[in-house]
């Protein structure tokens, strides 16, 4: 049986999902940071599958080094599949375990942003370019995530020999029962979200002109905008002035998060610039349809009328006319909302995306037992 060794230096719960769904395929083993894991999932237990073996280890010091770098050399995995890392330290991790690996495991990386957004996160990446530049050139096979993410990511210029995969950013933040898809009545109140980091490239200055707007023009909303980030503490005072905006500033446990979900009608997503999206895919998981920017990756994900409505970024009049028109569509909403429940049940499904990584696995494997 093929064995695959994934290491997880961020984004704990795809992985783990992603590795759950993977073992129903193959033998299965996880390194994933523990304290991440401890935040995103608090008390909701995690996957569980007979083939599936995870290790909650620490990308700190050269102790941890070690014991990640034995753990995964005495499995003597088939392919040792890496989630891309931010941060210099992390970097060196994927880096020296991939150098490491490299003469008897296949190499596989999901490159998560091709290109990294603006603000933090573009800090980050100069810092990590060494080492990210290393796995990426060292890759035999590279997933991403949309149509817009292959473009850019080929438009790097990977090795020509590389094998780059098309595949999905599955579901996370799940509720632990089914959705209840009653719908409210039409004449209740519209209810927003918007979620995550408060970085600048994702709207939030979009966010509060738009609601500044519909404020003066007696529309009734509600909002509530949930995380942490110096772009919200910036926009604070606006949002002080408008009565329909409630903050939750902090962070969120998933917990709390998932019932934040659940109690919207819409998850925000007016992004200035966007990759893939983790925030679309959580509101899918919960049946919950999303404003989103016409934008990078997220026209790969959100069908205009079918499962969301896409808007022009950076554009408040865009989101506000938006909003309005869910307003006064009772029978549009209920529509985006079934939209999102099938999107949540085929495209972004992990079974489905699991199986189509494991035939490329093979077909990996196959290639190279046959030169």
């Amino acid at each position: 049986m093929m064995h695959v060794a994934i290491l997880a230096p961020h984004f704990p719960e795809y992985t783990l999902e992603y590795a759950n769904s993977l073992a129903k395929h193959c033998r299965v083993t996880v390194c994933v940071d523990e304290g991440q894991v401890k935040a995103e999932y608090g008390d909701r237990p995690l996957p569980w599958h007979e083939n599936l073996e995870i290790n909650l280890v620490r990308f700190k010091s050269l102790i941890d080094l070690w014991r990640i770098s034995y753990l995964i050399a005495r499995r003597r995995p088939t392919i040792v599949h890496f989630q891309e890392a931010v941060g210099p330290r992390r970097g060196f991790f994927n880096a020296f375990i991939a150098g490491m690996m490299r003469p008897v495991s296949h190499i596989a990386l999901t490159v998560h942003d091709p290109s990294p957004h603006t603000g933090s996160d573009e800090q980050a990446a100069r810092r990590t370019a060494r080492f990210r530049n290393y796995v990426r050139r060292n890759a035999n096979l590279v997933i991403v995530h949309g149509a817009f993410c292959l473009a850019e990511y080929k438009n790097s210029g990977p090795p020509a020999s590389q094998t780059v995969v098309l595949s999905e950013h599955g579901l996370i933040l799940k509720p632990s029962s089914k959705i209840v898809d009653a719908q409210r009545s039409p004449h209740s109140t519209l209810r927003l979200l918007f979620f995550g980091r408060m970085e600048a490239y994702k709207g939030l200055e979009v966010i509060c002109t738009a609601a500044e707007m519909l404020h003066k023009e007696g529309l009734e909303f509600e909002l509530l905008i949930a995380g942490k980030g110096t772009e919200l503490d910036r926009l604070m005072p606006r949002f002080d002035h408008l009565p329909e905006v409630r903050i939750r500033n902090g962070f969120i446990p998933s917990v709390d998060l998932i019932e934040a979900i659940q109690e919207a009608d819409c998850v925000l997503l007016p992004y200035i610039n966007a990759t893939q999206s983790g925030v679309a895919a959580a509101a899918f998981a919960n049946g919950r349809y999303v404003i989103a920017s016409r934008t990078g990756g997220l026209v790969d994900i959100v069908e205009h009328d079918v499962n969301g409505l896409l808007i022009e970024p950076g554009n408040p009049q865009s989101l506000a006319d938006a909003i309005k028109r869910l307003v006064g569509n009772p029978k549009l909403r209920s529509k985006l909302r079934e939209g999102a429940r099938q999107t949540s049940e085929t495209l972004l499904d992990w079974d489905r995306i699991a199986t189509g990584v494991y035939g490329a696995f093979r077909n990996l494997a196959s290639l190279h037992r046959g030169k």
